[in-house]
């Protein structure tokens, strides 16, 4: 046979080496399956992260409703855009302290023309005329409550639109809102000293009841709405009292107060997430257990009450001498009254705010950041000669409320 001219290599060929490089490759896929992680682990990571994510859906259930879920998409989608900065002005001619605040980092403001909510770079996400001659806010949630402190009208507002407006048949001297939604107003009533009305979050009627013994000055909502808890005021042995009612809306018998205070004017109340209930008055803070039977008592010692913020739980209190003879100081109280921070202080105090972890005080045109826990200082920034109210940004920044603009600062 002819080879064609091929040739063709004899050498017998070392199978060795090559079984020696498999072997090798067999045993680095080996080492890489045994290095891997067990799949059990995997599993665990992943039941773990589900009942994280369970527990969440379970506390925050009163604010998943379909309607809460569909306000806060609309929400976010109007709070989009970028303003012109700070300083802004205000529309409007005035703004009540108590109508200026910050939720959600945005700051909410109400004057005596309009509502009005500014982002972070003052781009107006909100803005509404009233015709409210004395309007008083109430913020909780996505929902803004607005009505006509001594006249009938009140309304429910959103970031995206107005959900509802209504005249009550007898004049309003409080009202309040729940995470969820649901709402109460306290009104005048024939033939008694007030009347609570408590709403479900379509607006209507879920609760009634009526005061024979206290004026109800104030009203707070427990977060899942089937609570509330009011402050009221009256004569007793010819000296001016307090009562604090705690209402179940499961209940429409009458209730005694769950306490009195003598010689004290409860001015303002509120509902933490685990249900305790705090009362500012103008000579102690009263802050009563879920279950009413726990009550405790922060007397401010002869001090007189400067300025206060409520949140969720913390009670910042700016407390002055009466004239100007000693020192006065700012406490926070956390949810069982007892003081978690407490700083001398011997300015004047013209506001106070709460934000997570941070205090701010104004003072003298100037405002002073502390730990809400440590009480220690954590900077300050100039807030302007005009200033009247604070608001914190954050734990590092706040809004200013000034005579006639709003301004944003950061401590140093």
């Amino acid at each position: 046979m002819s080879d064609r001219g091929q040739r063709f290599d004899t050498t017998e060929i070392d199978t060795a080496k090559y079984q020696q490089k498999t072997e090798n490759r067999r045993q680095k896929r080996r080492n890489r399956r045994e290095s891997r992680v067990p799949r059990w682990v995997y599993r665990i990571i992943v039941i773990l992260i589900l009942c994280v994510f369970t527990m969440l859906i379970w506390f925050n259930r009163n604010n998943l409703t379909p309607s809460n879920v569909l306000e806060w998409v609309q929400n976010s989608v109007v709070g989009m855009g970028i303003g012109d900065g700070f300083p802004t002005k205000i529309a409007g001619n005035t703004v009540l302290k108590g109508n200026f605040q910050s939720v959600n980092k945005e700051a909410v403001i109400v004057s005596d023309t309009a509502l009005t909510v500014l982002n972070s770079t003052a781009k107006a996400v909100v803005s509404r005329q009233h015709s409210f001659s004395r309007p008083v806010m109430k913020v909780n949630g996505n929902r803004i409550l607005i009505y006509s402190l001594g006249g009938k009208g009140y309304r429910i507002e959103t970031q995206s639109k107005t959900l509802f407006k209504e005249d009550d048949p007898q004049d309003i001297l409080a009202g309040t809102l729940a995470a969820n939604g649901r709402y109460a107003l306290i009104t005048e009533a024939d033939g008694y000293l007030g009347c609570l009305t408590a709403y479900t979050a379509d607006n209507k009627i879920l609760f009634h009841y009526w005061f024979s013994d206290y004026y109800p000055t104030a009203v707070a909502l427990s977060p899942d709405g089937t609570k509330a808890a009011v402050a009221a005021v009256g004569a007793k042995d010819g000296t001016m009292t307090s009562a604090v009612y705690l209402l179940n809306f499961s209940n429409s018998k009458p209730v005694e107060p769950a306490a009195v205070y003598p010689e004290n004017m409860m001015m303002d109340i509120s509902c933490s997430d685990n249900g305790t209930v705090t009362a500012v008055g103008d000579r102690l803070t009263a802050v009563i257990g879920a279950d009413g039977k726990t009550k405790t008592n922060f007397d401010y010692q002869g001090l007189h009450l400067a300025a206060y913020s409520m949140n969720n739980g913390k009670t910042a209190l700016g407390l002055a001498p009466y004239g100007s003879a000693g020192n006065g100081k700012l406490v926070v109280l956390d949810d069982t009254g007892t003081a978690a921070a407490s700083v001398p202080f011997a300015k004047s105090v013209d506001s106070v705010s709460l934000y997570a972890d941070a205090m701010a005080v104004l003072s003298q045109g100037q405002v002073h950041f502390y730990s809400a826990t440590a009480g220690t200082s954590t900077g300050t920034c100039d807030a302007g000669s005009d200033a009247r109210a604070i608001a914190l940004h954050d734990e590092t920044s706040v809004y200013i409320l000034g005579v006639s603009e709003i301004r944003l600062a950061n401590s140093k």
